[in-house]
């Protein structure tokens, strides 16, 4: 019954994946509709955790909270913590089980992503993006529910510079609150940011408005130039910007960088000395 439910899932979520188009400008990014089939969609209320487990709430970025007060009204729920919770045979917890399945055994998400953009992929990983994927197994994956309070918002930023690729699934009952969604900002012409910081939005010009819509995925990929934020909103869906996020990281340790230390290799010349200043014209 359960494989059934993991394969009728991965099934629909394929062919929703397969049919959106990704846009390159101002950096990759593409959205998904009706991502999950309707069955699971309605679990995804039945059994919010939010509601049902809110011992397992945090606040988010709790040590930032004094001078930037809108974080408190940011709540997470970790779902790894949820489906280790052990009461047996909990309709709520076998049902994230569920998804948990669906969505990470052997990797199954992040490899279904990377079809869709395989050249970055592929730059970023190099041999390592090949027809058994070894790329992935490495990878962090972060895996939460959030909600959010009136007044909330977080400022443009493009994440941290570990981060390969963001997926956020939008999680409301009704329609109707489409700009509560991730908006895509760009800076000044030439001016990036390795990420870690987050801005004001002073300077930076919306160039784009993802939709807070029922069952929609919005996916990212890392980029310097990649600015995104939410805008202060002073209205909110009944479920409180219910959403589901998988934040997918490249660990510090997974691979390793040659230099003049590293045993069996020999460096002939040293490339990294400043760059010379450009030539007259």
């Amino acid at each position: 019954m359960i494989e059934d439910h993991v394969k009728a899932s991965r099934k629909h979520m394929r062919a929703a994946v397969e049919a959106a188009e990704v846009i390159l400008y101002p950096y990759p990014h593409f959205q998904v509709e009706n991502i999950w089939p309707k069955q699971v969609y309605d679990g995804f209320h039945q059994f919010n955790p939010l509601e049902k487990r809110k011992g397992l709430t945090k606040p988010w970025l709790e040590k930032f909270s004094d001078s930037n007060p809108q974080y408190k009204i940011r709540k997470q729920l970790d779902l790894y913590d949820l489906i280790d919770v052990n009461i047996p045979n909990a309709p709520d917890i076998q049902f994230w089980k569920i998804i948990n399945t669906v969505l990470f055994e052997d990797n199954w998400y992040i490899k279904l992503i990377s079809t869709k953009l395989p050249q970055y992929f592929a730059v970023l990983f190099g041999p390592q993006f090949n027809s058994s994927n070894d790329w992935a197994p490495k990878m962090t994956q972060d895996w939460f529910v959030q909600k959010h309070g009136l007044d909330y918002f977080i400022g443009p930023h493009t994440d941290r510079h570990d981060r390969v690729f963001t997926n956020i699934f939008s999680l409301p009952k009704e329609e109707g609150y489409d700009h509560l969604g991730t908006s895509l900002w760009t800076a000044k012409p030439g001016d990036y940011s390795e990420g870690g910081r987050h801005y004001t939005f002073e300077n930076f010009t919306k160039h784009a408005q993802m939709k807070y819509i029922p069952n929609q995925l919005f996916v990212f990929f890392k980029s310097r130039w990649g600015f995104h934020a939410v805008e202060k909103f002073n209205d909110i869906d009944s479920t409180s910007r219910y959403g589901m996020q998988i934040q997918v990281y490249e660990p510090g340790h997974s691979y390793r960088e040659i230099d003049e230390n590293t045993e069996g290799y020999k460096v002939m010349l040293d490339g990294n000395t400043p760059i010379g200043k450009k030539g007259k014209n």
